[in-house]
């Protein structure tokens, strides 16, 4: 026996359901011509009649009859896989593994973290928190939240906003050891400074001022530099992120203007369909449009 067409066995229920080829055609949107003569293949491929046709619509014969009630269980099952795949691609669920650098994920991602699970409840989140580069493929991360330029091929980069930053002093450090007013003085302090951060060029119209000293301290996480800052011990250079900059802090040299920092969300082209993919991406966006106003 010759395999069977499943579009032909959907369409054989499909006229037993409707009662007739006219009217079978019609909800299926088939020509009525093409749709007899797929009945008759089927038949000629099973090698027996299953339905009388007269005037009056078509009737099942008895084997015709039990063919239909197996017939309707496998277009079922079909139409029953094919909605699995579709709601799995309409409903984030499952495992998305971030990456994401340390002061991004304190100050900016933790406040909105709870919106999103309530969102999308069958999603599980795995974040790492890394002030490194994470090799996406090698590593299994689904999205990294990357902070500068990018050198990656075959990813995509959705830009989310860029970072400012500032050179930050408590009162007390500033009333003991005077007040730096232009870029140069910076270099009799105690300077604070990101070991992956931008270096400490200063801008001022047509003017560069880039300071290249030893650096007091020097870390890869913000809030250590933050918590040495409010423990009076030097000067900072800073992203400018909530509730990093503390409002008793001042902002040194605002007349000098600092580069920011761009912040991207990265994935591979292939990931972006995917739905916790798409919708985080999509959620990280809506924060930064909104942290941005």
């Amino acid at each position: 026996m010759q395999q069977i067409d499943l579009n032909d066995m959907r369409f054989f229920v499909s006229v037993i359901q409707s009662g007739s080829l006219t009217q079978a055609a019609e909800q299926l949107n088939v020509p009525k011509s093409r749709l007899s003569r797929r009945l008759t293949e089927l038949e000629n491929q099973l090698g027996s009649k299953l339905l009388d046709r007269n005037r009056n619509g078509v009737r099942l014969n008895d084997l015709g009859e039990h063919f239909y009630q197996h017939a309707l269980l496998a277009v079922e099952a079909a139409e029953s896989a094919v909605n699995s795949v579709a709601n799995c691609l309409a409903t984030p669920r499952g495992l998305l593994r971030i990456s994401v650098s340390s002061e991004i994920l304190r100050y900016w991602l933790t406040p909105h973290l709870s919106h999103y699970l309530q969102q999308h409840p069958d999603v599980e989140l795995n974040i790492t928190m890394e002030n490194r580069r994470a090799n996406l493929l090698q590593e299994g991360v689904d999205i990294a939240l990357r902070i500068g330029d990018l050198d990656l091929d075959d990813v995509v980069a959705k830009h989310l906003f860029d970072i400012s930053s500032g050179i930050y002093a408590s009162p007390n450090y500033l009333s003991k050891n005077g007040v730096p007013q232009t870029p140069q003085e910076l270099k009799s302090h105690r300077l604070l400074h990101k070991s992956d951060g931008k270096n400490w060029l200063f801008k001022q119209g047509n003017q560069r001022e880039l300071i290249q000293v030893k650096k007091a301290l020097q870390a890869n996480d913000a809030a250590v530099l933050a918590q040495l800052v409010e423990d009076d011990y030097g000067i900072a250079l800073l992203p400018e992120l909530p509730d990093l900059i503390q409002p008793n802090w001042q902002k040194l040299l605002p007349a000098w203007q600092l580069e920011s920092a761009p912040l991207y969300a990265i994935y591979y082209k292939n990931r972006g369909l995917a739905p916790t993919v798409r919708t985080f991406v999509n959620f990280l966006s809506e924060i930064a449009k909104n942290w941005q106003k």
